[in-house]
C-alpha cells in the first residue's frame, strides 16, 4: 500500500509550533493538499458538499477517510489519529 511519508512532518518547524488540535489539523490538511492538490480538493468537495470541515472538530472517521483516500497506510493513519488525540475512538 502507498504511504504518505509522515516521517519528516513531525520535525517540521511549522508542526512544532502547532500547540492546539486545530493548528495540528490545519498543518496535516495543508500537507495533504501539497501532496496532491487536485485529488485533495475533489475528495474534500465530495465529503463536505456545503461547508468545509472545521479542522479541530473532525472525527476519527473523517481523518481515516481523508488519510486513506490520500494514500496513507494503516500505520500512518494510526499515527495521525494519535497525534490528533483520536486514537481511542
Amino acid at each position: 500500500m502507498a504511504a504518505l511519508g509522515l516521517d519528516g512532518w513531525w520535525d517540521d518547524p511549522a508542526y512544532n509550533q502547532c500547540d492546539t488540535v486545530s493548528l495540528r489539523a490545519e498543518f496535516i490538511l495543508a500537507k495533504l493538499m501539497q501532496r496532491d492538490a487536485e485529488k485533495f480538493r475533489a475528495m474534500m468537495a465530495d465529503l463536505y458538499r456545503k461547508l468545509g470541515p472545521m479542522p479541530g472538530h473532525m472525527t476519527a472517521f473523517e481523518w481515516q477517510t481523508i488519510l486513506a483516500y490520500m494514500g496513507a497506510n494503516p500505520a500512518e493513519i494510526a499515527e495521525v489519529l494519535t497525534r490528533m488525540g483520536l486514537s481511542g475512538q
